[in-house]
């Protein structure tokens, strides 16, 4: 059943003001009453009343003494995933004791990385989340077990935002990123509820620790960094063996907000023109560029968009086509961009008409480049070798219809 995120936090701060503890195998942390004693009051009879214990306030904010352990406590992991002997991504998903586990390929801080789960769960139509998984990384050796994380429900699926990776749960939220070969906090945040209902709430980040940081603080910033999940950016997880992809998403590898809206342009819109293939990949042969208007970014170019299927290590080409024009961007200044339109060339008789209308004074720059195969097959070469080496994949070569392999190396 698909859960909606953005009704995380309200649910979770009322079903915390019932409940002292947290659901699975999390628990909430409760504050000691003392045994103080008040005075016995007069009563009218002439036996006196005995005495009543009193409840002492609620405990004092105390930062300093903060055991996270108390509200997350994951259980102790062991491997599943096969891994050992294995070069690549891809092997390791070609393992016969890996089947019907889930996979993700994620990028985490400043290292691509494979998530793997045991389980899964269908959070939309065809579209299937998880709450913990492994994470593997590579080294010259090949694939390395990283870590394991594990959410607090199905509420809470991982999700990946700005390069982070989100873990929750009704009490907590950990944002890691990954540097080097480890992963490492970058905000967590947590709230315990004593009997009476009472929250005090915690925060640090990975270069400060929870006493640095007051009980006001700490509480917006529990409810901003629930505030921050969004449904698009859950991962979703294909099975393996069970009908996934074989090829994951190509995504623009710079850090270019411009030009990766017109990539994920080419791959979501001109790539429907065409039948379904494992990977669209497109080619951005670039004839000119103003960033002038950030409103209105134009970008002239010889764009492409070619469709793949794997054939063994092989990337054989299914279809594709050629898209000349002007792209018009509105670059939104806080890393992502949107395509607003897209001027393309038109085809037979009026290609050269509409050609020299789009590129203007640049109609000389743009033959030259558009009649320059060597130079663009160059550059596509480049561009499927990076995406194979960024996703890890067995992939050798790329083919088209009659033609012989192209090697990658």
């Amino acid at each position: 059943m698909k859960k909606k995120i953005m009704c995380i936090v309200t649910a979770a701060m009322m079903a915390a003001v019932l409940l002292a503890g947290c659901g699975g195998n999390r628990s909430g942390g409760t504050e000691t009453q003392s045994e103080t004693q008040k005075p016995a009051e007069e009563p009218a009879a002439e036996k006196p009343a005995a005495e009543e214990p009193a409840k002492e306030p609620t405990a004092a904010y105390d930062a300093a003494s903060f055991d996270a352990k108390e509200v997350y406590t994951p259980e102790e992991h062991q491997v599943t995933t096969v891994y050992e002997g294995c070069e690549t991504f891809t092997q390791m998903l070609d393992r016969e004791e890996n089947k019907g586990k889930g996979y993700v390929n994620a990028r985490i801080g400043d290292q691509d990385v494979l998530l793997v789960a045991d389980q899964t769960y269908e959070y939309e139509p065809g579209k299937n989340a998880a709450i913990d998984a492994e994470i593997f990384y590579y080294t010259d050796e090949g694939p390395a077990y990283m870590d394991y994380v594990e959410a607090g429900g199905t509420a809470y699926p991982l999700t990946v935002k700005d390069g982070l990776l989100y873990v929750g749960g009704n009490h907590f939220m950990i944002k890691y990123t990954i540097k080097g070969d480890r992963l490492d906090v970058s905000e967590e945040v947590y709230v315990q509820y004593n009997e009476n209902g009472d929250a005090s709430y915690y925060y640090r980040t990975g270069d400060s620790a929870f006493a640095d940081h007051d009980a006001s603080e700490a509480e917006a910033a529990f409810e901003r960094m629930f505030g921050e999940l969004d449904e698009e950016s859950v991962l979703f997880f294909d099975i393996i063996g069970g009908g996934a992809a074989e090829l994951p998403r190509y995504e623009y590898p710079e850090d270019d907000a411009v030009l990766s809206a017109i990539s994920d342009y080419m791959t979501n819109e001109i790539s429907q023109d065409y039948e379904p293939a494992g990977v669209s990949i497109p080619g951005l042969d670039l004839v000119d560029r103003d960033d002038t208007d950030p409103e209105d970014v134009k970008v002239w170019g010889y764009f492409s968009v070619w469709n793949y299927d794997a054939d063994g290590d092989i990337l054989k080409m299914s279809s594709g086509g050629a898209y000349p024009g002007l792209f018009h961007v509105k670059d939104n200044k806080d890393g992502t961009a949107s395509v607003i339109s897209f001027d393309r060339v038109a085809d037979g008789s009026d290609y050269t008409p509409s050609a020299k209308k789009i590129f203007g004074d640049r109609y000389e720059k743009f033959e030259k480049l558009s009649s320059d195969d060597e130079a663009r097959e160059k550059a596509r070469k480049e561009t499927i070798k990076r995406y194979v080496e960024d996703n890890g994949l067995n992939i050798s070569a790329y083919q088209d219809p009659g033609w012989d392999p192209v090697k990658l190396q």
